[in-house]
Formats: structure tokens, sequence, C-alpha cells
């Protein structure tokens, strides 16, 4: 019996202002209560590799290297090639369009 796919919703901020620079941030509150710690650590490997670090005193996931675009696109690729659902937030459909480009 297949299992249902972890679900993550990426809710895109402005990060820009204060001591803090982001080329892309998000926020992330959808299900990921439920995780177990192995989903956990797949979803922090995404993270890293897309290039986004935790921020405490933003309460957001941050990238503050190269363009926002990119970084964005990088997550969602790493979060789907990992198995994840985006269930909001998921830039790649808007770059192929053209709207994001």
């Amino acid at each position: 019996m297949p299992k249902n796919p972890p679900k993550i919703e990426l809710s895109w901020r402005d990060e820009n202002y204060g001591s803090v620079y982001a080329v892309a941030a998000f926020r992330n509150y959808a299900g990921t209560l439920d995780w177990s710690e192995r989903t956990h650590q797949r979803f922090r490997g995404c993270l890293k590799r897309a290039g986004f670090e935790f921020h405490y005193g933003r309460c957001s996931y941050i990238a503050n290297r190269g363009e926002g675009i990119e970084r964005k696109r990088a997550l969602c690729d790493e979060l789907a090639r990992a198995g994840f659902e985006i269930v909001r937030g998921d830039v790649r459909a808007e770059i192929e369009g053209g709207a994001a480009a």
C-alpha cells in the first residue's frame, strides 16, 4: 500500500527589512507536526541543498544568497524530488508559464 506523501505549504514572504536581507523566504504551517523524524530530516536536507536556513528572529526559512526566483525554484525542485507534495507555494508552474520569469 503506497504511503501518502508529506504535504507542505510554502508561504513566501518579503524578509528584506531591518538587519535581515533575504533573496527568498517562507514560512511553513501546514501539517508538519505529524511528520516522522525521518521526514523532518528529508525536509532539512532539501532546505540545505536549496540554500535555506531557519532564522529564529523572523521565524522564517531564509535564503540570503543568489536570485530569489532561483532559490524558490531550487527548493520546490528539491522537495518534489524528495517526495513532498507542495499544496501551496509551488513556483515551478509560474516560472514555466512565464508569470514569474
